[in-house]
Protein backbone atom coordinates (compact mmCIF):
# COMPACT_ATOMS: atom_id res chain seq x y z
CA UNK A 1 0.00 0.00 0.00
CA UNK A 2 2.99 2.45 0.74
CA UNK A 3 3.69 4.47 3.43
CA UNK A 4 2.37 7.43 2.36
CA UNK A 5 -1.66 6.27 2.28
CA UNK A 6 -0.71 4.16 5.54
CA UNK A 7 0.11 7.95 6.80
CA UNK A 8 -3.17 9.23 4.69
CA UNK A 9 -5.39 6.63 6.74
CA UNK A 10 -3.84 7.43 10.47
CA UNK A 11 -4.58 11.20 9.68
CA UNK A 12 -7.49 11.31 8.79
CA UNK A 13 -8.60 9.14 11.63
CA UNK A 14 -6.90 11.74 13.81
CA UNK A 15 -8.30 14.64 12.06
CA UNK A 16 -11.90 13.26 12.51
CA UNK A 17 -11.46 12.24 16.20
CA UNK A 18 -9.92 15.58 17.10
CA UNK A 19 -13.09 17.31 15.30
CA UNK A 20 -16.07 15.12 17.29
CA UNK A 21 -13.79 15.38 20.99
CA UNK A 22 -14.19 19.31 20.27
CA UNK A 23 -17.85 19.49 18.56
CA UNK A 24 -18.93 16.78 21.11
CA UNK A 25 -17.61 19.15 24.47
CA UNK A 26 -20.27 22.17 22.52
CA UNK A 27 -19.24 26.14 23.65
CA UNK A 28 -19.74 27.76 19.67
CA UNK A 29 -16.67 27.95 17.67
CA UNK A 30 -14.76 29.12 20.86
CA UNK A 31 -14.76 25.59 22.15
CA UNK A 32 -13.00 24.14 18.64
CA UNK A 33 -10.14 26.11 19.79
CA UNK A 34 -8.17 23.28 21.85
CA UNK A 35 -5.30 23.05 23.82
CA UNK A 36 -4.29 25.67 26.48
CA UNK A 37 -1.53 24.29 28.27
CA UNK A 38 1.37 26.51 26.88
CA UNK A 39 4.97 27.47 27.60
CA UNK A 40 6.52 31.04 28.59
CA UNK A 41 7.88 32.57 25.52
CA UNK A 42 11.08 34.62 24.94
CA UNK A 43 10.88 35.90 21.31
CA UNK A 44 10.18 39.44 21.46
CA UNK A 45 6.82 38.83 18.72
CA UNK A 46 5.59 36.25 20.93
CA UNK A 47 3.47 38.41 23.28
CA UNK A 48 1.83 40.43 20.67
CA UNK A 49 1.42 37.64 18.51
CA UNK A 50 -0.27 35.31 21.23
CA UNK A 51 -2.46 38.74 21.80
CA UNK A 52 -3.63 38.88 18.09
CA UNK A 53 -4.48 34.85 18.47
CA UNK A 54 -6.45 35.53 21.70
CA UNK A 55 -8.49 38.40 20.10
CA UNK A 56 -9.26 36.05 16.78
CA UNK A 57 -10.41 33.37 19.19
CA UNK A 58 -12.61 36.14 21.12
CA UNK A 59 -14.34 37.05 17.87
CA UNK A 60 -15.05 33.84 16.56
CA UNK A 61 -17.28 33.16 19.88
CA UNK A 62 -19.65 36.06 18.74
CA UNK A 63 -20.10 33.79 15.62
CA UNK A 64 -21.80 30.61 16.94
CA UNK A 65 -24.65 30.57 14.69
CA UNK A 66 -23.75 28.71 11.40
CA UNK A 67 -21.51 26.43 13.19
CA UNK A 68 -24.89 25.65 15.59
CA UNK A 69 -26.58 25.46 11.89
CA UNK A 70 -23.73 22.87 10.97
CA UNK A 71 -23.90 20.68 13.42
CA UNK A 72 -27.73 20.73 13.21
CA UNK A 73 -27.60 19.37 9.71
CA UNK A 74 -24.64 16.78 10.85
CA UNK A 75 -27.34 15.29 13.82
CA UNK A 76 -29.96 15.61 11.08
CA UNK A 77 -28.01 13.40 8.57
CA UNK A 78 -27.68 10.81 11.06
CA UNK A 79 -24.18 11.85 12.94
CA UNK A 80 -24.55 10.82 16.45
CA UNK A 81 -21.69 12.63 18.14
CA UNK A 82 -22.60 11.25 21.86
CA UNK A 83 -22.15 7.81 20.23
CA UNK A 84 -19.01 8.56 18.55
CA UNK A 85 -17.15 9.23 21.58
CA UNK A 86 -18.65 6.45 23.02
CA UNK A 87 -21.86 7.36 24.86
CA UNK A 88 -22.04 6.84 28.54
CA UNK A 89 -19.55 4.56 28.43
CA UNK A 90 -16.59 6.01 27.43
CA UNK A 91 -14.56 7.85 29.99
CA UNK A 92 -14.41 11.03 29.73
CA UNK A 93 -11.30 12.65 27.70
CA UNK A 94 -10.90 16.47 29.73
CA UNK A 95 -8.10 18.56 30.36
CA UNK A 96 -4.87 16.74 32.17
CA UNK A 97 -6.58 13.50 30.61
CA UNK A 98 -3.89 10.87 30.02
CA UNK A 99 -5.96 9.38 27.75
CA UNK A 100 -5.25 9.47 23.90
CA UNK A 101 -8.01 11.43 21.29
CA UNK A 102 -8.27 7.51 20.14
CA UNK A 103 -8.42 6.18 22.80
CA UNK A 104 -11.62 7.66 23.84
CA UNK A 105 -13.01 6.04 20.39
CA UNK A 106 -15.08 2.62 20.82
CA UNK A 107 -13.90 0.33 18.09
CA UNK A 108 -16.29 -0.19 15.14
CA UNK A 109 -16.81 -3.96 16.33
CA UNK A 110 -18.09 -2.66 19.68
CA UNK A 111 -19.78 0.51 18.85
CA UNK A 112 -22.12 -0.76 15.92
CA UNK A 113 -22.13 0.66 12.46
CA UNK A 114 -22.71 3.66 13.17
CA UNK A 115 -20.20 4.43 16.10
CA UNK A 116 -16.80 3.89 17.18
CA UNK A 117 -13.78 3.94 14.56
CA UNK A 118 -15.94 3.10 11.54
CA UNK A 119 -18.01 6.29 12.54
CA UNK A 120 -15.95 8.62 12.73
CA UNK A 121 -14.04 7.06 9.68
CA UNK A 122 -17.47 7.95 7.91
CA UNK A 123 -17.55 11.14 9.21
CA UNK A 124 -14.21 12.41 7.79
CA UNK A 125 -15.43 10.62 4.59
CA UNK A 126 -19.03 13.23 4.71
CA UNK A 127 -17.03 15.56 5.53
CA UNK A 128 -14.70 15.25 2.62
CA UNK A 129 -17.37 14.82 0.38
CA UNK A 130 -19.29 18.19 1.35
CA UNK A 131 -16.15 20.11 1.47
CA UNK A 132 -14.75 18.69 -2.19
CA UNK A 133 -16.71 16.03 -3.59
CA UNK A 134 -14.68 13.16 -2.53
CA UNK A 135 -14.95 10.33 0.44
CA UNK A 136 -12.61 8.61 2.06
CA UNK A 137 -11.82 6.23 -0.33
CA UNK A 138 -11.21 8.38 -3.15
CA UNK A 139 -8.65 10.30 -1.21
CA UNK A 140 -7.24 7.48 -0.08
CA UNK A 141 -6.75 6.33 -3.55
CA UNK A 142 -4.35 9.47 -5.00
CA UNK A 143 -1.95 7.74 -2.45
CA UNK A 144 -0.41 5.12 -5.01
CA UNK A 145 2.73 3.49 -4.18
CA UNK A 146 3.62 2.97 -7.56
CA UNK A 147 3.60 6.46 -8.05
CA UNK A 148 5.15 7.90 -5.03
CA UNK A 149 8.50 8.86 -4.96
CA UNK A 150 11.10 7.73 -2.46
CA UNK A 151 11.33 11.05 -0.98
CA UNK A 152 7.43 11.20 -0.32
CA UNK A 153 7.72 7.79 1.71
CA UNK A 154 10.32 8.74 3.35
CA UNK A 155 8.95 12.06 4.52
CA UNK A 156 5.52 9.94 5.38
CA UNK A 157 7.44 7.63 7.44
CA UNK A 158 8.52 10.82 9.79
CA UNK A 159 5.33 12.19 10.07
CA UNK A 160 4.00 8.96 11.36
CA UNK A 161 6.78 9.15 14.05
CA UNK A 162 6.19 12.49 14.81
CA UNK A 163 2.25 11.45 15.21
CA UNK A 164 2.90 8.44 17.37
CA UNK A 165 5.44 10.20 19.47
CA UNK A 166 3.48 12.71 20.41
CA UNK A 167 1.06 9.99 21.30
CA UNK A 168 3.20 9.55 24.15
CA UNK A 169 3.84 12.54 25.32
CA UNK A 170 1.96 12.25 28.62
CA UNK A 171 4.22 8.86 29.36
CA UNK A 172 3.60 5.58 27.74
CA UNK A 173 0.88 5.46 25.62
CA UNK A 174 -2.12 3.13 26.22
CA UNK A 175 -2.89 0.10 25.02
CA UNK A 176 -6.44 1.13 23.45
CA UNK A 177 -4.43 3.90 20.99
CA UNK A 178 -2.26 1.50 20.38
CA UNK A 179 -5.14 -0.34 19.06
CA UNK A 180 -6.96 2.02 17.56
CA UNK A 181 -3.35 3.28 15.56
CA UNK A 182 -3.40 -0.26 14.15
CA UNK A 183 -7.22 -0.56 13.19
CA UNK A 184 -6.41 2.65 11.02
CA UNK A 185 -3.67 1.27 9.30
CA UNK A 186 -5.73 -1.24 8.41
CA UNK A 187 -5.28 -5.05 7.26
CA UNK A 188 -4.51 -4.05 3.80
CA UNK A 189 -1.15 -2.02 4.96
CA UNK A 190 2.21 -3.65 3.00
CA UNK A 191 3.41 -6.00 6.06
CA UNK A 192 6.65 -3.63 6.25
CA UNK A 193 4.09 -0.59 7.02
CA UNK A 194 2.96 -2.51 9.21
CA UNK A 195 6.28 -3.56 11.05
CA UNK A 196 7.30 0.34 10.99
CA UNK A 197 4.16 1.12 12.72
CA UNK A 198 4.32 -1.55 15.44
CA UNK A 199 8.31 -0.43 15.96
CA UNK A 200 7.43 3.15 16.51
CA UNK A 201 4.46 2.06 18.91
CA UNK A 202 7.23 0.48 21.18
CA UNK A 203 10.31 2.75 20.53
CA UNK A 204 11.15 5.51 23.24
CA UNK A 205 10.35 9.43 22.47
CA UNK A 206 13.69 10.49 21.12
CA UNK A 207 12.51 14.26 19.93
CA UNK A 208 16.64 14.63 19.14
CA UNK A 209 16.38 11.79 16.54
CA UNK A 210 13.44 12.93 14.84
CA UNK A 211 14.69 16.31 14.17
CA UNK A 212 17.93 14.77 13.18
CA UNK A 213 16.27 12.81 10.78
CA UNK A 214 14.15 15.58 8.90
CA UNK A 215 15.26 17.67 6.24
CA UNK A 216 14.60 21.39 6.50
CA UNK A 217 12.03 21.17 3.89
CA UNK A 218 10.02 18.95 6.64
CA UNK A 219 10.26 20.80 9.83
CA UNK A 220 6.97 22.01 9.43
CA UNK A 221 5.02 18.80 8.11
CA UNK A 222 6.56 16.84 10.78
CA UNK A 223 5.94 19.54 13.74
CA UNK A 224 2.26 19.84 12.78
CA UNK A 225 1.72 15.76 12.28
CA UNK A 226 2.59 15.77 15.96
CA UNK A 227 0.37 18.96 17.31
CA UNK A 228 -2.62 17.15 15.19
CA UNK A 229 -2.25 14.02 17.22
CA UNK A 230 -2.69 15.49 21.08
CA UNK A 231 -4.97 18.07 22.71
CA UNK A 232 -1.92 20.48 24.13
CA UNK A 233 -3.72 19.93 27.37
CA UNK A 234 -1.42 18.79 29.94
CA UNK A 235 2.35 20.83 30.42
CA UNK A 236 3.94 17.67 29.60
CA UNK A 237 2.24 17.82 25.86
CA UNK A 238 3.17 21.45 25.71
CA UNK A 239 6.69 20.81 26.68
CA UNK A 240 7.17 17.90 24.17
CA UNK A 241 6.04 20.54 21.08
CA UNK A 242 8.43 23.07 23.09
CA UNK A 243 11.42 20.52 22.96
CA UNK A 244 10.46 19.36 19.76
CA UNK A 245 10.24 22.66 17.89
CA UNK A 246 13.65 24.12 19.29
CA UNK A 247 14.98 20.93 17.67
CA UNK A 248 13.25 21.82 14.49
CA UNK A 249 15.21 25.18 14.77
CA UNK A 250 10.93 26.56 14.39
CA UNK A 251 10.73 30.17 16.19
CA UNK A 252 7.76 30.70 18.49
CA UNK A 253 5.96 32.83 16.23
CA UNK A 254 6.20 30.20 13.59
CA UNK A 255 4.72 27.74 16.15
CA UNK A 256 2.36 29.73 17.36
CA UNK A 257 1.07 30.26 13.95
CA UNK A 258 0.88 26.60 13.17
CA UNK A 259 -0.98 26.42 16.24
CA UNK A 260 -3.65 28.72 15.25
CA UNK A 261 -4.35 27.08 11.62
CA UNK A 262 -4.78 23.67 13.49
CA UNK A 263 -7.47 25.50 15.95
CA UNK A 264 -5.41 25.32 18.75
CA UNK A 265 -3.94 28.03 21.17
CA UNK A 266 -0.22 29.42 20.97
CA UNK A 267 1.76 27.43 22.79
CA UNK A 268 4.41 30.13 23.48
CA UNK A 269 3.09 32.97 26.05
Amino acid sequence: MGMMKTLAKVAIGYAAARGVDRMSKGGGLQGLFGGGAQVKGSHPMTKAGSQMSSALQGGASQATQPLQGMLDRMRASGLDLGALMGGAGAAPAGAGSKRGLLSSMPSGTAAGPGGGMAGMMAAAGGAAATAGGQGVGALLDQFNTQETAPEMEKGAGLMLRAMIQAAKADGEIDKDEKAKIMELVGDDADPADVAFVREQLEAPVDVAGLARDTPPAQRVPVYSASLMTIRVDTDAEAQYLDALAKALDLDEPTVNALHVQQGVHPLYT
